[in-house]
């Protein structure tokens, strides 16, 4: 028995050591190592949920951490790891509960109530996440990383002004925040202040930040050599987060019509009504009923989890589908009447791929109808600051040609309104052979 504790303990001590040095996955084989010899032991299995954590593998790390708090109930620290397990899988209700049982063993943990007012913001509770990040600042103003969390909830609040105070008090606290600069970068860009936008988002990239996004940001702000599409991260994370207000937004905030005017240009080229068409990001499911008149079944494709489950409950699709709108056309096995990607390509640059997938699934005489912002007739693509891509009807042209795509119409009228102004818009419809 000695034998066997003292092996258990040698495990766990380097375990701690691993951990110390982010060697985490190293840690979790000695931590497993450690409780193969000593079950149930709760120092190590919080240990586990740590590095399991550091791993992005948060149910793992849930499993653990409930383990440890069966043996050791009381474990302050087991209940904020918990929360934080919970808060990564998206289950904020039982974070906030795990980060108030730490508050009640350990008044004004800075940890927990950092964390708490995550999830709050998470779940859209901004005035007590706002609350919370305020009482923290008053016992540690010297939080760079508090200052920024402090801004984006002014900003959720839509105090847009007193939120760049407090992005430069968390910079000048802590240069190092690269998420900070970005976040600033975002305020100052959407403010019309590009250059100082520009020198945020290189200082993001230069303190490691998201490349791929912040290249994306700067690639928008400078103009020039754009990337081919956006980050499919950001536009997942961007339109789970919006789809409760999406429809109400789109339609009566930005006075979107793109579904009306595709609608009346597939009836002006005589589009015969199919077995099926296709919803290129479909989102929560607007064009559904207009594509209703032109086929007998609808799916739909989106990256937006949250968006394709209210799409889902207008019961209007035979079947949904989360994938990248490429991805998926390449990997259908479904054949389509009708392909209509509605105010879809504002995100995607590149659209060689989607052009040849269109090809692939349309059935002969298939009709693809779609909107872009317009940009010059000889500008293949550009991403505008606004965070949407413009693309010129000369390459529209050349890649249908490529396709064998047949130019079957084409009509200019907005798409929607950005801050009072219409965007101009081009809307097509072209046939397959």
């Amino acid at each position: 028995m000695n034998d066997t504790f003292e092996q258990a303990r040698a495990h766990f001590t380097e375990a701690l050591s691993m951990l110390e040095q982010g060697r985490w996955a190293d840690a979790e084989e000695r931590l497993e190592d450690s409780l193969r010899l000593l079950p149930g032991r709760a120092s190590t299995l919080i240990n586990l949920g740590v590095a399991r954590l550091q791993l992005q593998r948060p149910q793992a790390a849930l499993e653990a951490l409930d383990a440890a708090l069966v043996a050791q109930p009381d474990a302050t620290d087991a209940w904020g790891h918990r929360g934080r397990a919970l808060a990564a899988l998206g289950r904020h209700d039982d974070a906030l509960q795990a980060f108030d049982a730490v508050l009640a063993r350990q008044a004004g943990d800075a940890a927990a109530t950092f964390q708490r007012a995550l999830s709050l913001n998470a779940l859209r509770r901004h005035g007590e996440a706002l609350a919370a990040l305020e009482s923290l600042l008053q016992t540690r103003p010297e939080s760079g990383a508090t200052w920024v969390q402090q801004a984006r909830t002014l900003q959720c609040l839509g105090r847009h002004d007193e939120a760049l105070p407090s992005y430069r008090r968390a910079l000048a606290l802590d240069p190092t925040l690269g998420e900070g600069w970005s976040l600033l970068g975002q305020l100052l860009k959407d403010r019309g202040r590009t250059v100082e936008a520009a020198s945020c988002f290189e200082q993001a990239l230069a303190h490691g930040a998201a490349a791929d996004l912040n290249r994306w940001f700067l690639a928008a702000v400078r103009g020039g050599s754009a990337p081919e599409h956006a980050p499919p991260a950001y536009v997942q994370r961007l339109f789970d987060g919006y789809a409760a207000e999406f429809d109400d937004h789109l339609l009566h905030g930005l006075h979107y019509r793109a579904p009306e005017e595709l609608d009346r240009l597939l009836a002006s080229t005589g589009t015969p009504r199919s077995h099926a068409a296709l919803d290129l990001g479909c989102g929560t499911g607007l064009c559904a009923p207009m594509l209703l008149r032109h086929a007998r079944h609808v799916d739909g494709v989106d990256l937006s989890a949250a968006m394709l489950e209210q799409a889902r409950a207008t019961g209007h699709y035979r079947q949904l589908v989360h994938a990248e709108l490429a991805a998926h056309l390449q990997a259908t096995t479904e054949r389509y009447g009708l392909v209509v990607a509605a105010d879809v390509f504002i995100y995607v640059g590149a659209l060689d791929q989607v052009f040849a997938g269109v090809r692939r699934v349309l059935e002969p005489g298939g009709r693809f109808a779609f909107s872009v912002e317009s940009a010059g007739e000889a500008v293949p693509y550009e991403l505008r600051p606004s965070l949407r891509y413009a693309h010129g009807v000369g390459t529209l042209r050349e890649l249908a040609r490529q396709q064998g795509l047949r130019w079957l119409a084409q009509h200019a009228a907005p798409l929607r309104e950005d801050q009072g102004r219409p965007v101009a818009g081009l809307y097509l419809v072209l046939a397959a052979p």
